[in-house]
């Protein structure tokens, strides 16, 4: 009986026991904590980290260290904080958690990498009536807040272009570029950048009108207005600078423009007395651009005359000629208005005319005889035609139109003579001899003749003086033509 008893006992207090055991296995599972997060850095301020608590257990309390202090480190109480760091570099930042039966931690480290480079552009705007005005045009990479030019006597923010114009010519200038990223309230990152530049000098220009033996309103009113053109070479391109309308004295200004190239073009108004005859004129005294003087514009210049290319007067004939200047001048179109040039093979000025809006002209009363075509707008290439009338021909000449037959001109000639006829068939190869009184052949010239209307220069500097015949081939004919040689 009495073991019986103490098994019993035994039994009741091994179940006491087991009971307990699993209590306490249950007991630590469920209090039980592990310490994990995740971070992610902002798209638009790099250091600016969101921190996501990402630990398991029944947490009830956090602690963020991250030792971005280096008195003692920086800390959050938060589960999920957002941390600003005060500089690029390396950071150990810990998370503690727990509750009232376990803790546990967790380190990781976290890279701070804001970028920032800058640099800077500048450029004189040549263009700006303002002297020595440039263009800055900041070339930055990376995150910044704040940006700050620095211009020694003007300090401009928050522009990543802007312009600015000096007071001193041909002076030497610092110029600063500043951009800052705020990392928080008490750190800021900084990128400084300063350049050299020297600004360019600017001069005057100006100069007289003359038309004949007569200054232009001076010293008594001649009844004109005029306006002048000022044109800079900017790399071989002709580029309009300027306008001034005057008329007091016939003097033409231009003030402080840029040391450079520059060519001057000068022109009677429509309402002057002598608008007629009197035609547009570049300085150097002529009518095209490309044989205009080319100013160096190094130090004030203040005769910079013109004089007016005048009209020759010839008899009057019952021709006219009109076409384009679509086919004489390299344009598409007439938005600058082209002036068109007719002249004798002396080169003497006929007769000019403005184009109109669709690049049309036309000559009235021409005499017959030979005749070149020029025409201009400042900076565009010319291609002159050589234009022959005679009493054979309509009374009206187009210039995509020539006597079908074949011509030397001028002749008699000095240096050279010009070889004219119109080719009616399909390209072909000609031959052209030119040969002595003799009969001796001095040269042979091999020629494509195109379609059309064609041209072609004949040299006649290797030849000695006297007659010449000049023999015409291809496969179906021939044709020989005397010429004066003086």
């Amino acid at each position: 009986m009495k073991n019986l008893f103490t098994y019993y006992i035994f039994r009741k207090i091994m179940v006491i026991v087991m009971i307990s055991l699993i209590s306490l296995q249950v007991s630590a599972q469920k209090d039980a904590c592990i310490a994990d997060f995740t971070f992610t850095v902002n798209s638009e301020r790099p250091s600016l980290i969101d921190f996501t608590d990402a630990s398991t257990g029944d947490i009830t309390f956090w602690k963020w260290n991250f030792n971005d202090n280096p008195n003692g480190g920086s800390f959050s109480y938060g589960q999920n904080p957002v941390h600003a760091f005060p500089k690029n570099g390396d950071y150990q930042v810990s998370l503690t958690i727990g509750n009232d039966s376990c803790s546990d931690q967790i380190t990781k480290t976290i890279q701070i990498d804001v970028p920032l480079s800058i640099d800077f552009t500048f450029q004189l705007d040549s263009s700006n009536i303002t002297p020595n005005t440039f263009v800055f045009q900041s070339q930055i990479d990376g995150f910044y807040d704040n940006l700050f030019w620095n211009f020694d006597n003007q300090i401009i923010s928050n522009r990543v272009d802007t312009t600015h114009s000096y007071p001193l010519q041909d002076h030497e200038y610092q110029v600063g570029l500043t951009a800052e990223y705020i990392f928080n309230d008490t750190s800021i990152m900084r990128k400084v950048l300063y350049k050299g530049l020297t600004t360019s000098e600017y001069f005057d220009m100006g100069g007289q009108v003359f038309f004949g033996d007569s200054l232009l309103n001076n010293p008594y009113s001649t009844g004109d207005s005029a306006v002048a053109y000022l044109y800079r070479d900017d790399n071989n391109a002709m580029v309009a600078i300027d306008t001034n309308y005057f008329s007091a004295l016939g003097y033409y200004w231009f003030s402080q423009k840029l040391k450079a190239h520059y060519i001057v073009k000068t022109a009677l108004l429509a309402n002057s007395v002598h608008f007629n005859n009197f035609a547009p004129t570049y300085v150097g005294n002529t009518t095209q651009w490309d044989e205009a003087e080319i100013i160096n514009l190094a130090q004030d210049k203040f005769r910079e005359d013109v004089n007016l290319v005048e009209k020759t007067n010839i008899q009057a004939g019952t021709k006219s000629i009109e076409g384009s200047v679509l086919d004489i001048l390299d344009i598409n179109n007439n938005k600058d208005q082209a002036v068109v040039y007719l002249f004798d093979m002396d080169e003497k000025l006929i007769d000019y005319k403005y184009a109109d809006n669709k690049g049309r002209y036309s000559f009235e009363n021409i005499y017959q005889g030979h005749y070149m075509l020029s025409a201009d707008i400042t900076g565009i290439p010319v291609r002159p035609q050589l234009i022959y009338i005679n009493n054979k021909f309509n009374d009206e000449y187009k210039t995509a139109i020539i006597e079908n037959s074949i011509e030397l001109f001028p002749n008699p000639a000095n240096n050279y003579s010009i070889l004219s006829f119109n080719n009616d068939s399909d390209s072909k190869e000609i031959k052209v001899q030119i040969i002595s009184a003799n009969g001796s052949i001095l040269k042979e010239l091999q020629l494509t003749a195109d379609n059309g209307n064609n041209f072609f220069s004949i040299s006649l500097s290797e030849f000695n003086k006297g007659l010449l015949l000049i023999r015409i081939l291809d496969n179906d004919s021939q044709t020989v033509l005397r010429l004066l040689h003086y």
